[in-house]
């Protein structure tokens, strides 16, 4: 079938965009003149996707910063860890977006993604640093905070012009001392561009197959003005993405089904069920043996009037409906209106102007704008779980097969419970309409040797959900409680079939819009500058104050505060602010110079007082050593203490509707009161039985109980009472550096970093699977099987049926996470004349990036203890032991092939972790083999084009269940061809 895409596609806010746009695409035109699906953007010559060392060498120049600190020198060296993406690597990658390239490093986890698609996605890309969370690691601009784009304080990176981003430093380890709250996992800094002229670029990806087309227009400029005193730099950025449906690829066809919630209505027993003589005389008329199917069991209707039992085994089941699908012991619903990838339409635009008032005093002032519209899709609404439909034994649409059943009830006169999928009201697509924008003005000037900076800033982001194919329950309701079934309001509703009338359709759903709101103020003063002079070099020292408050509000839909959409839990508005006010020094000690073994020694120490309003005062410092042995060995290392507050997410989000996945229990998970899970008839089954029924699964199907719903609903809350995170980091490592006369050796780096993160008194919540293996002994959580353990109560059920409704995932500070590794990067490159091969001035380089992790381990709960979930996969978390990126190149300055390979190792899945009764498969090692090739035919002028995924690998099944995978971390495209094109004038 065709790509899914949304109704919706071509809409007035696009048609907007793209008037805006007219003059840039004039400008442009001539990019296009290649064949659609072979259109291209401009790269700068391919590069590895990431360089050794960010370090600066000793030279005569202007002072510099270095990412993590402060103070400026001439020579100044990181004493963390820094691994530099230069925005050629960015470019070789392929990658339009930030997000797609960096998320290739080995030390991001990805985050959200072009396919993180479901109800509660937007679209906006982050990242996540060592896989601790995008809320803890700092996203920076040239040193200064960015505009967050949602609640939970995290920046969408694509905001900026990727044409304008010239390089991105990323640093491991807690740098609150210098920067504040939320760098506990690290800092990203995106460094700014000097374009000078003008520079426009255009790419085309496509794939394969012909689908899931990525187009990007990008247009660089910057100039002088005032005879050398002002500067101007501008960048705006266009980027159309295509949809890609699941049933797009093979791979995501092979779902068995994600739901037992059908198109077709299904009398639900509950506690009031039918007797088990009168389910024997009707599926007898079936030729069906009496008993096969139990009491318990959901009926449903086939097209002919007659029942078929599904649940605890499926009988007489007759229809071929389109995406249901029969495993034997239940009818399962298959994706079907589903994004494998989201389509997006997104225009973000930067400027910054700067001006010299006097020689030693300069204004400064920048503005950035994103506009985009996403869409995500997911199947039409089930009721299972969330509300039951009650239909009275009156209505005129109860089949008649089915009215001995009915009658046989202990309440014979009761509503029928009736679960279903409202396949009439079509899938649930919802358009995300974001705004971005930030505004910072300042002033930077010197006096005598100090230099000084002060600047404020103010930005909103603002999101409108707005979701078509709501159904609403009064709706639903009126309907089959009308004594003609509705006839009067839409021409009749039967609840058992699997389609209804157009008319009802548009009776029972509608479009609800949720909209929240983002804003965060700054004002920062910071002075740098030289001390005093000691015998070994200069002391310098950074200094300084801050102000910073971050507000949110979010407004849901009327429906969606009644409570009375259908699938979804009801959610509340909610509004909070949270204010900061800090200090901070740092200074640059030389100890030690020119002696035997010691070339020189350096002390960065800084500390920083935060008073937040919520939290109170709070202390952050950091001590590193950077010691330069001899010229080709340095060794660096030390310590930071860094601090998170809770953000206003975290602080004041109201509580809202999720369905997290919790499996089932043919692969050793799913709801341990189901009677075929391993908790069930295990050695312990008497415990797990009483504790179900402690629970509230009701003692009428306590001994006939099956859940085949994969997902559960559940509410995240946040907490006023939260603390502040605190995080230690210990880095140590070495940069070798030889620069040998061997032609062989004279451009070889490398370094070797270890980490350690400690986050205590962490703020998280607690997945439903843990809950429920924690709960229900699965590691020896709760030995007594008592109901008043702590993860037993975050469980609720339904008291009719027993399932899972409204598990609660509160954020929670929780015990703290624990990770180790160590950190190798080589560069190395030589020119082949020098080694006798060839001619000319054609080099061959390699460059590699790769990451061992030793440990990564949580804490749920305070005094618990800490569980390794290093070499693990699921739940939202990819953490291989092992991953790579290495790059080889050849080529010189006109022309240079890249092959790019990527290595994600082995993993077992989470859920061993809390149950080592899972038998749910891990995924094998992984490795991608991409490849590109650069030329500049003429100065000014230069293309660039690739494959990735050469292998056209297929990605592995995580969670055990076929058609699932991790989308951030493996491809789901399949083999990808790209062209770009770059003209600089």
């Amino acid at each position: 079938m065709p790509p899914v895409k949304p109704v919706d596609r071509l809409n007035c806010k696009g048609a907007d965009m793209r008037l805006r746009l007219t003059g840039v695409v004039s400008a442009i035109a001539l990019m296009y003149m290649v064949p659609s699906g072979a259109l291209a953007q401009t790269a700068p010559k391919p590069e590895a996707p990431a360089e050794a060392s960010t370090e600066a060498s000793p030279s005569a120049g202007p002072d510099i910063v270095v990412t993590g600190s402060r103070v400026a020198r001439r020579d100044y060296q990181s004493s963390s860890p820094i691994v530099t993406v230069s925005s050629d690597a960015i470019a070789a990658t392929g990658n339009v977006t930030l997000e797609g390239a960096l998320n290739q490093l080995p030390q991001f986890t990805p985050d959200g993604t072009a396919f993180s698609n479901g109800l509660n996605a937007t679209g906006q890309a982050t990242l996540n640093l060592r896989g601790l969370g995008a809320q803890r690691n700092l996203v920076l601009l040239d040193g200064k905070r960015l505009q967050p784009s949602s609640s939970t304080q995290v920046v969408d990176i694509n905001s900026l012009p990727t044409i304008l981003v010239g390089g991105t430093e990323i640093i491991t380890g807690g740098a609150s001392a210098v920067y504040g709250s939320d760098a506990n996992s690290g800092v990203v800094n995106f460094k700014l561009r000097q374009i000078e002229g003008v520079e426009i670029s255009a790419q085309n990806t496509i794939t394969e197959r012909g689908d899931a087309g990525i187009r990007n227009i990008s247009l660089g400029a910057g100039t002088h003005f005032a005879g050398g005193r002002g500067r101007v730099l501008f960048g705006i950025d266009y980027t159309d993405r295509d949809a890609l449906g699941v049933t797009d690829r093979a791979f995501f066809r092979r779902n068995v089904g994600v739901s037992s919630s059908i198109g077709a209505g299904l009398f639900t027993p509950s506690t009031n069920g039918p007797s088990q003589a009168a389910i024997n005389a009707a599926f007898a008329a079936y030729g069906v043996p009496a008993g096969a199917v139990p009491r318990a069991s959901s009926i449903g209707v086939n097209a002919d009037g007659t029942l078929f039992s599904t649940g605890l085994g499926v009988y007489n089941y007759r229809d071929a409906t389109p995406y249901v699908n029969n495993i034997g012991s239940a009818l399962l619903q298959k994706q079907k209106d589903v994004y494998a990838q989201m389509p997006l339409e997104r225009l973000s635009t930067f400027g910054k102007v700067s001006y010299d008032l006097a020689s030693d005093v300069k204004f400064y002032a920048q503005g950035l704008y994103a506009d985009y519209t996403a869409y995500s899709m997911v199947d039409a609404a089930p009721n299972a779980g969330v509300w039951m439909l009650s239909v009275p034994v009156t209505n005129p649409y109860i089949p008649a097969a089915l009215q001995p059943l009915l009658a046989s009830r202990a309440k014979m006169t009761a509503p029928v419970l009736v679960t279903k999928r409202y396949v009439e009201a079509g899938p649930r697509r919802t358009r995300h309409d974001s705004t971005t924008w930030q505004a910072l003005a300042g002033f930077s000037g010197r006096i005598g040797a100090i230099t000084w900076d002060l600047y404020g800033s103010h930005g909103e982001s603002s999101l409108s959900d707005a979701t078509a194919g709501s159904v609403f329950a009064d709706k639903v309701q009126r309907l089959v409680s009308a004594p003609d079934g509705g006839a009067a309001l839409c021409g009749g509703y039967n609840p058992f079939a699997v389609t209804n009338s157009a008319t009802c359709a548009a009776y029972i759903s509608g479009t609800t819009t949720n909209r929240t709101k983002t804003t965060q103020d700054v004002a920062e003063l910071t002075f740098q500058g030289p001390l005093v002079t000691l015998p070994a070099g200069e002391v310098r020292f950074a200094a300084g104050a801050d102000y910073r408050r971050n507000s949110f509000s979010f407004t849901p839909d009327a429906q969606q505060l009644a409570g009375n959409i259908v699938g979804i839990t009801r959610s509340s508005g909610t509004s909070g602010s949270t204010r900061a006010i800090e200090g901070y020094a740092e200074l640059l000690v030389p100890l030690l110079r020119d002696l035997p073994g010691i070339q020189s020694l350096d002390l960065d120490a800084a500390y920083r007082y935060s008073d937040y309003d919520r939290s109170g005062g709070v202390s952050t410092y950091k001590a590193e050593l950077n010691w330069q042995v001899f010229e080709p060995l340095r060794l660096r290392g030390g310590y930071q203490r860094a601090i998170r507050a809770p953000n206003v997410g975290e602080l004041f989000t109201a509580s809202t509707g999720l369905f997290p996945t919790i499996g089932t229990a043919a692969t050793g998970a799913g709801d341990p009161c189901d009677i075929r899970g391993s908790y069930r008839t295990g050695a312990h089954g008497a415990d797990v039985r009483n504790l179900c029924l402690a629970q509230g699964v009701p003692a009428a199907v306590i001994d006939a109980y099956a859940n085949n719903v994969s997902q559960v609903g559940a509410y995240l809350s946040g907490n006023t009472d939260l603390s502040p995170e605190k995080a230690d980091t210990y880095t140590a490592g070495a940069v070798l550096t030889p620069r040998l006369a061997t032609p062989s050796l004279s451009a070889l780096s490398l370094s070797v970093d270890y980490y350690n993160i400690s986050i205590a008194n962490a703020i998280a919540t607690i997945p439903v699977t843990l809950s429920l293996s924690k709960c229900f002994n699965g590691d020896g959580s709760n030995p007594t099987y008592s109901n008043s353990n702590y993860y037993c109560s975050l469980i609720g059920r339904d008291p009719a049926t027993g399932g899972i409704t409204n598990a609660l995932m509160p954020y929670l500070n929780i015990g703290g996470y624990r990770t180790s590794g160590v950190d190798v990067q080589l560069d190395w490159s030589v020119r082949l004349a020098d080694i006798g091969i060839g001619g000319g001035d054609t080099k061959f380089g390699i460059s590699s990036v790769v990451n061992y992790l030793d440990t990564y381990r949580v804490q749920n709960q305070p005094g618990s203890p800490f569980q390794e979930y290093g070499g693990t996969i699921g739940s939202g978390t990819t953490l291989p032991r092992w991953r790579s990126t290495t790059s080889f190149t050849l080529g010189d300055s006109r022309a240079t092939m890249l092959v790019r390979w990527r290595h994600i190792g082995g993993m077992s899945d989470f859920s061993s972790v809390a149950n080592p009764a899972s038998t749910i498969a891990g995924v094998p090692a992984y490795d991608y083999v991409d490849l590109s090739f650069r030329i500049d035919p003429v100065k000014g002028f230069g293309l660039r084009f690739g494959v990735n995924n050469l292998a056209d690998s297929e990605p592995p099944v995580v969670g055990g269940v076929l058609g699932t995978t991790d989308s951030g971390t493996y491809d789901v495209l399949g083999r990808t061809f790209y062209m770009g094109a770059t003209v600089r004038f």
